[in-house]
């Protein structure tokens, strides 16, 4: 009794409820979804509101329990029922038809679950990436479509995929169906196996790049015209439709001469088929017999080869396999083939980032960072020779500088913050000015490149640099720089200057500073070729009109903020090295040694120098040795000699009770420090060059303090009859060069000492002879003290601003004040060079 009581226990805990079979009802979905097709009547109602999603949904949560329920990389019935049987060419073909209304957007969420639920690999199969193809096809240039959050949730999942497996990349760029030299399998099951399922190609296949899945036999000589089986069905009869699909995996009997008919499950089509203009959504290639006028070759097919696709381990009579360019089936691909002239991945992300809804083009832009960042150097190759990303990218910058306002202020332009491209449409603002909101475009965009170009791949960085280069610099940007009209050089100035603020990637700024500057390293003649666009923005430093000369001046400043050593040294350094502003003696090897206590005695003598120096300005307690041949006074002497250079009758600061110049000790400690970090890596160094060695490289060279230093020097020497705005940005540009640690900049601007050689110059040989001017003309100016101070007031906005003469004159004077003061703060902050002379 007990025994069988047991044994009644054991058969109930071994009963099970039945288990579902997934495939059956897998199938019984699709069956569902294809049945619509047969039974709809009416063509507008939206996909939603139909049970294709419902369907699609179960599908996929199928497909995802099955994969839960087998050991990781084992492909269940239900996934090869969707591979072998094309599901997914079939769904991408009626995303395509867009019927009902919304399928595209229901395809595309599909495939983008699909691929991202479930871990199986598929990409690498061919009934996957082709339909994957074909979507990425509808999406490329449809800005503004309702299925743009689809499109990026779709884009982003191959991008993670693509991320995760690299070698997936030519897959998804050109459609190429080989990997590693073979072709991409159909199914799982197809990989290394034999026509198990009782598959056949007969010797006289003539369509081109048609498949024939398991379980199905090509007949005779297809001319079919782009129809499709999808199912592995046979096709009988003569179908005359025009335009026919067989988009569910159907098959067709009987003769069909409706137009745009359906063929239900279980029909055949056999014979010939002349329908005209259908496609070949699987890509199916037409043979010499094809009569249809345009039909659609995917990548790899021609109407003259005819290649037949067969799984690895398949036997096919004198079929050849697909191959690359260029590649046969003995060796593997050596190149990537051209770009695609149709739309791809990266066309659809491109397309993407230009969308108006900021979050779907800030994600898109993530999406292209990600791939353009990939480390694999095949990867890398592929995304710039098998696609057009460099052209793409530089194109709509180009599209976006052309919609810039030509008439757009340069005050304007320069006053922008910098742009960022993760803040799309914030620079619009309020319509401030007319075209702000195309400009942040053009300098947000411009921004992506710049972070694309520092975060990618070498070979995809310098591929984008050179197209920039190319098609932005050279195409647009010079002939605009180099033209006649002043207010067009005006508008490309200033825009230029703000794409100069704007870069930061290294390679990126590199091309852009050879562009503006050219390569030259060897000290400058007067009689030199110069470098066509350099020489044409330097003069323009010094420009009849004043706005262009502000607007230049703006440019270079910008220039020499950035980290890149070859600006100061094309600009002013290569004329230093060899030191000939420096007086040389009779005897071979350098000058004689000079008394600092002397030259400070011939500066007193100067008649302009009415306030003098301080007593102990010629002696040195402990003088360095860098002191002894070029006459360099000590921090203190230094900064008391630029503090004295404006005479007391023409100060007005003391009056207003302003500081001195330690007001300008903090700006210029900010200054100096990122000028040394910015040199840091340069190898600048410490110390100037012997002066033996100087003449012994550089024997009687005459000194020509080059094109740049000239041109600023002219203006420094005109201070006092230009534009305050100009002055402020003249004596700008020389504080920055100023604040620069390279000894011999040093000691050219910033040592009032130097025993200069004859006709030479120096910045504060300039200086002493514009105070020399100065004040022979304050002399023949009637009340000129009052006058200065109510004009200091006025800059200052503590009184109104009313006319008064010779204001031109006195705010030159406040700013030739100011800047003394400017240079006595960065001689304190940076102390004299070390090292022998």
């Amino acid at each position: 009794m007990l025994s069988r009581l047991g044994a009644l226990l054991q058969q109930a805990v071994e009963t099970r409820e039945p288990s579902v079979d997934l495939l059956e009802a897998f199938t019984e979905h699709w069956t569902g979804i294809t049945g619509y097709y047969l039974e709809a009547t009416d063509e507008s109602v939206p996909a939603r509101q139909t049970d294709i999603p419902w369907r699609l949904r179960q599908m996929l949560d199928i497909l995802a329990h099955e994969e839960r329920q087998r050991p990781p990389g084992d492909a269940g019935p239900c996934l090869e029922f969707l591979l072998q049987h094309k599901l997914l060419e079939t769904l991408a073909t009626l995303g395509k038809a867009e019927y009902p209304p919304g399928m595209r957007q229901q395809v595309l969420l599909f495939f983008s679950r699909l691929l991202g639920q479930l871990q199986h690999p598929l990409l690498h199969y061919l009934n996957v990436h082709r339909p994957v193809q074909k979507l990425l096809q509808l999406s490329g240039d449809r800005l503004g479509s309702g299925t743009e959050k689809e499109e990026l949730q779709f884009t982003a999942v191959l991008c993670s995929k693509i991320q995760q497996d690299p070698s997936l990349l030519p897959y998804i760029l050109e459609g190429k169906s080989i990997l590693n030299g073979r072709r991409a399998p159909e199914s799982p099951r197809a990989e290394g196996l034999e026509h198990s399922l009782g598959t056949t190609a007969s010797s006289t296949h003539r369509a081109e790049g048609l498949e024939h899945p398991p379980g199905t036999a090509a007949s005779s000589t297809h001319r079919a015209e782009g129809l499709e089986h999808p199912l592995g069905t046979a096709a009988s009869s003569t179908h005359r439709a025009e335009g026919l699909e067989h988009p569910l995996g159907t098959t067709a009997s009987s003769t069909h001469r409706a137009e745009g008919l359906e063929h239900p499950p279980g029909t055949s089509a056999s014979s010939t088929h002349r329908n005209e203009g259908l496609e070949h959504p699987l890509g199916t290639a037409a043979s010499s017999t094809h009569r249809a006028e345009g039909l659609e070759h995917p990548s790899g097919t021609s109407a003259s080869s005819t290649p037949l696709e067969h799984p690895p381990g398949t036997t096919a009579s004198s079929t050849p396999l697909e191959h690359p360019s260029g590649t046969s089936a003995s060796c593997p691909p050596a190149q990537p083939c051209p770009p695609r002239r149709d739309s791809n991945l990266v066309t659809c992300l491109v397309a993407l980032c230009r969308s108006k809804k900021s979050r779907v083009a800030l994600k898109a832009r993530e999406n292209l960072l990600l791939l353009a960042g990939l480390s694999q150097e095949a990867a890398a190759t592929c995304l710039v020779r098998g696609s057009a990303l460099c052209q793409l990218l530089v194109g709509h910058l180009c599209h976006l500088y052309s919609a810039v306002p030509a008439g757009t202020d340069p005050a304007d332009i320069l006053a922008m913050d910098r742009a960022s491209w993760r803040s799309q449409g914030d620079g619009a603002g309020d319509g401030e000015f007319p075209g702000k909101e195309s400009l942040a475009e053009f300098l947000g965009w411009l921004d992506f490149l710049d972070e694309l170009v520092m975060g990618a791949h070498p070979l995809v960085a310098d591929a984008i640099c050179e197209a920039m280069e190319e098609k932005f610099f050279q195409g647009i940007l010079q002939p605009q720089l180099l033209q006649m009209s002043e207010l067009a050089v005006l508008g490309a100035t200033a825009v230029l200057t703000g794409t100069v603020r704007q870069l930061r990637a290294p390679a990126l700024l590199h091309r852009l500073v050879l562009f503006l500057l050219g390569p030259h390293r060897h000290p400058e003649t007067p009689g030199d070729a110069p470098h066509p666009l350099r020489a044409q923005l330097i003069d323009r430093c010094d420009h009849l009109c004043d706005e262009i000369s502000l607007a230049s001046l703006r440019l270079f400043e910008e220039l020499l903020r950035k980290p890149h050593e070859h600006v100061a040294h094309n600009l002013v350094l290569r004329n230093l090295e060899a030191r000939a502003y420096l007086q040389r003696g009779p005897e071979e090897r350098g000058p004689p040694e000079t008394d600092p206590e002397e030259d400070g005695l011939d500066l007193e003598e100067d008649p302009y120098f009415t306030d003098g120096f301080p007593d102990s300005f010629g002696a040195t307690k402990n003088p360095s040795p860098a002191l002894t041949r070029s006459g360099k006074g000590q921090v203190s002497e230094v900064v008391s000699s630029f503090l004295c250079l404006v005479p007391e009758e023409a100060k007005t600061s003391s009056c207003m009770e302003e500081g001195g110049y330690d007001t300008y000790v903090h700006d210029a400690l900010g200054m100096v420090q990122a000028c040394r970090a910015s040199a840091a890596p340069w190898g600048w160094p410490s110390s100037p060059r012997p002066l033996d060695s100087c003449h012994s490289c550089h024997p009687r060279v005459a000194f020509y303090e080059g094109h740049f230093l000239k041109v600023l020097f002219d203006r420094m020497s005109r201070i006092l009859d230009q534009p305050y705005s100009l002055n402020l940005q003249v004596t700008s540009v020389l504080s920055q060069l100023a604040a620069f640690p390279h000894p011999h900049l040093h000691e050219y601007l910033l040592d009032p000492y130097l025993n200069l050689a004859p006709g030479c110059r120096s910045l504060f040989s300039v200086l002493v002879r514009v105070i020399g001017e100065l004040m022979q003309r304050l002399q023949r100016v009637p009340h000129s003290r009052a006058k200065l101070l109510l004009v200091r007031q006025q800059l200052l906005g503590l009184v109104p601003g009313e006319q008064v003469d010779h204001t031109v004159l006195f705010k030159g004077v406040v700013v030739l004040e100011e800047f003394c003061k400017e240079l006595a703060a960065i001689a304190l902050v940076k102390g004299p060079p070390e090292g022998p002379p």
